[in-house]
Order: structure tokens, then sequence, then C-alpha cells
């Protein structure tokens, strides 16, 4: 294995214990995100984003708050995927409104 396959496999790794956590804590991360799904995105994230050791340095606390952050855009993204056309358009107008 390289030092980046490592290096991916260490912050996979890390990443999957605070998804874990976090989906044992909330059930509307457990019941509406696919935990090997959102592992793999928030590995991406990190990658794209940080050096390897910019993320090791990164506190347990705070790589939990980042994580349940994005995880929580990812279950907004969700909303409206069952809404008819018109709870659409009512959703819509609610938004508008604030």
């Amino acid at each position: 294995m390289l030092s980046t396959d490592l290096q991916r496999e260490s912050m996979i790794k890390r990443i999957k214990k605070v998804v874990f956590t976090l989906m044992e804590e909330d059930s509307l991360f457990r019941e509406d995100l696919d935990y090997d799904q959102m592992v793999q995105d928030l590995a991406n994230i990190f990658m794209r984003n940080l050096t390897f050791e910019q993320f090791m340095i990164i506190s347990d606390d705070d790589l939990k708050k980042r994580c349940s952050g994005i995880m929580s855009i990812e279950l907004l993204s969700k909303i409206g995927e069952d809404f008819t056309p018109e709870q659409m358009r009512i959703f819509d107008e609610a938004i508008k409104r604030k």
C-alpha cells in the first residue's frame, strides 16, 4: 500500500467512528442516511479540502461538529424528494416567506 492509501484508510477509519457515533446519537441520521455512503462522501469532502496533516490535527470534537453539519445538510437535501408538485409549491412558498 502506498502512503497515500494508508493516509486515506486512516482518515476513513476516523470518519467511520464519528459517523457511527452521530448515527447512534441521532435517529434522523440513522434512519435517513446511508452509513457507508456518508463515510465516503465525508472522506471525499475532507480529502478535497484538507491535507492529511490538516485533517489529523482536527480535534475529535471539531471533527464531530463538522461531520454533523455536513450530515445535517445532507438530510436537508432530502426534504421534498417525495413531495407532490402541490406540496413542493407550498414548501417553496413557505421558504420564500422566511
